[in-house]
């Protein structure tokens, strides 16, 4: 069976609110409208179709979960038929012409050799601790010098492959039995001079790390955020040097996913856990200081957070490619501190970097200039979202008390959010709005349906009847009555990617609320550091983490049920909890997807028995659609275009040196 990945379908022309109108205001084509991202004028011209290499997705899985997974893409990608508005304004969202250099990267032989140069918000960093860092940037750098026990070749798809171990036997429901790769060693490097192989025990002892959550005076940690999924191991059994046995607490749906293959699974050398996470807490407490303990393809050798980080290619690495050769193919790879578009733009047009995302028009513009460079589209898996924190103990910025306390008011700042003001304003029409963080619009088997997203309030395209619902809540929580300002946050890198956007959302809400705000801008460090301590005011649209798994169930048992250890937002609701329990030993797909229905329409505040009550303090604005541009001579498999924590699929990329335009 051949199956599409779901951007392949995307029609990247822009629709404004009034084409929304329309269109919403016909019958049954409510979905279609929303299908074509973005806003803009009626007369835009349609964009290229998206273009991704045309995938086979038969596999045979391990065990009954991971088959439900696959079941459930296999079902979303039906659910994602795109619906016709009019063929007037229906465009090619179904071409599946393929990059011509991706075509010749199957059939071509690699070569060794150059620098692979990567930009990126490399500043944007937390921790070097492979079980604590949860910044994008921190968890691509990691995915050029760590590995996974087992690890997503494709995460859409729901494909997994080995990585230290070998896909798991699972004799029962419950028990996974690991062996380790033959081969796998830890770096020839500080803490493991010398290398040596990785060992069953090795394993255990990450396992056990994340579990304990404890800092080095075995106090428990709480920017361990995914020791819950690990604590729903019961037994960890190492059979002999080469062999872990664990077994799950019962039937769990989510079991490998919420842990093994999640983005916070990295191993690393015990030696380095103990040195710098265990005797000391130098793994969190300093940031900025490079310490690995990895067994990845690259060997960090550098870092400096204004600049780059910088790595050499690992000659002991025990992957070999389809050919038999030894990977990694380049001497180094380097990722460059870049966050400016403008800058950005102008280190890949001077060849400074090998591949770059930009903004839709500069994409468009470097193509118009170099056509034989490659295109790839992506969907966005960093969600725009809003997000606030529901701690009774936090007494608000101006110590009169936490203004979200009241659903209402939180409600007000959801539905006063413009949606398509954000989607044009900040991706310029290249987006498409979102429902939660959880279940963006790209997750088509669990997200809502277009036609369902346009009737809540917030996504609403009448921005008339948004504003009197906004004013009605208002009144009703007597906010504006105190006289207070509404304190909120923004991160310092999405003022500096989108200059100016600080003001455009102080006006966004001003307006609508009819209040005074001030916008704290601060780094993401701070922000992390204010959810932990639960003294979050809130913050208007950015960026959030891309979800660990398209199926929402782990991220709700984590970060909506009070004992999830990433439940930062002090959310509690006793239905949602019920239902995400119950997700969890729920293997039938469309018996889980009834429950997901729910919890949805619980934290979208429109479930009738419920209201605003159960309102999720995360909610979605927009994903992007991601737009890239390599050279040519940088070759790269398609699995590495994928909506988020694919980094470590770069393991076979790799530069034709041979290339008469590969820059000396």
């Amino acid at each position: 069976m051949t199956e599409r990945n779901y951007w392949q379908r995307i029609n990247r022309k822009r629709l404004s609110r009034r084409s929304l109108l329309r269109a919403s205001g016909r019958a049954g084509v409510g979905a279609a409208g929303l299908a074509l991202v973005g806003c803009g004028d009626d007369d835009d011209d349609s964009q290229p179709a998206a273009t991704l290499v045309q995938q086979q997705q038969q596999q045979s899985q391990p065990q009954a979960q991971q088959q439900a997974q696959s079941q459930q893409m296999q079902q979303s990608d039906a659910e994602q038929q795109a619906q016709q508005v009019d063929q007037q304004e229906q465009t090619v969202a179904d071409q599946q012409s393929q990059p011509q250099q991706a075509v010749a990267s199957d059939v071509q032989q690699p070569t060794y050799g150059g620098t692979l140069r990567v930009s990126g918000p490399v500043s944007t960093h937390d921790y070097w601790d492979p079980h604590r860092g949860v910044f994008g940037p921190t968890q691509y750098m990691m995915g050029w010098v760590y590995n996974y026990i087992i690890r997503w070749k494709n995460k859409e798809q729901a494909l997994m492959e080995s990585d230290l171990a070998q896909l798991p036997e699972n004799p029962d429901g419950t028990t996974y039995i690991f062996n380790v790769t033959d081969g796998a060693r830890w770096h020839d490097a500080f803490p493991t001079e010398g290398g040596r192989e990785v060992t069953a025990e090795d394993l255990a002892f990450n396992i056990e790390r994340q579990i304990n959550a404890f800092d080095s005076t075995g106090v428990e940690d709480s920017t361990f955020l995914q020791s819950s999924s690990w604590r729903k191991i019961d037994t960890l059994e190492v059979t002999d040097s080469r062999t872990l046995t664990v077994t799950s607490d019962g039937v769990d749906s989510t079991f490998l996913s919420a842990s093994f293959l999640n983005p916070f699974g990295w191993q690393a050398a015990p030696e380095g856990i103990q040195a710098w996470g265990m005797e000391t807490d130098l793994w969190r407490d300093e940031q900025t200081v490079l310490r690995v303990a990895g067994s990845g393809p690259y060997i960090a050798e550098s870092f400096d957070p204004n600049e780059r980080f910088v790595t050499r290619r690992n000659p002991d690495y025990w992957k070999v490619d389809q050919f038999g050769n030894q990977l990694p193919y380049p001497d180094s790879f380097q990722y460059i501190n870049l966050f400016d578009e403008t800058a950005t733009e102008t280190a890949f047009r001077s060849r400074q970097i090998d591949t770059v995302g930009l903004n839709i028009n500069l994409i468009e513009g470097i193509i118009g200039d170099f056509p034989d460079v490659v295109r790839w589209v992506t969907p966005g898996g960093f969600t725009i979202q809003i997000r606030t924190n529901f701690n009774p103990d936090w007494p608000g910025e101006d110590g009169e008390g936490n203004p979200w306390l009241d659903r209402r008011m939180w409600a007000a700042f959801h539905t006063a959010t413009d949606r398509y003001l954000m989607v044009d304003t900040v991706y310029l029409g290249s987006a498409k709005v979102s429902a939660l963080p959880e279940a963006p619009w790209f997750s088509a088997f669990w997200a809502p349906t277009e036609e369902e997203l346009i009737t809540y309030p917030g996504y609403r395209p009448d921005r008339d009847a948004e504003l009197q619902l906004v004013n009605e809540l208002m009144d009703a929580s007597g906010f504006r009555d105190t006289g207070r300002v509404l304190d909120i946050i923004l991160p310092d890198v999405w003022e500096e990617r989108y200059p100016g956007i600080s003001e455009t959302t102080k006006g966004m809400y001003e307006s609508a609320m009819g209040i005074e705000l001030n916008i704290d801008i601060q780094p993401y460090t701070v922000i992390l550091q204010r959810l932990v301590e639960g003294t979050y005011p809130g913050d208007g649209p950015s960026w959030t983490n891309p979800p660990s798994d398209l199926d929402p169930t782990s991220s709700w048992l984590n970060g909506r049920v009070p004992s999830g250890s990433s439940n930062l937002y002090h959310y509690e609701h006793p239905r949602v909890t019920e239902l995400a329990e119950q997700m969890k030993i729920t293997l039938d797909l469309e018996e889980k997807k009834v429950m997901a229905d729910e919890v949805i329409q619980i934290m979208m505040g429109v479930h009738p028995d419920t209201g605003w009550d159960g309102i999720a303090p995360s909610i979605g604005v927009m994903n992007p659609i991601g737009h890239t541009v390599n050279w040519p001579w940088f070759h790269a498999e398609p699995d590495v275009y994928q909506f988020a924590h694919s980094g470590h699929r770069n393991d076979t990329s790799w530069l034709d040196v041979n290339h008469p335009e590969f820059p000396a």
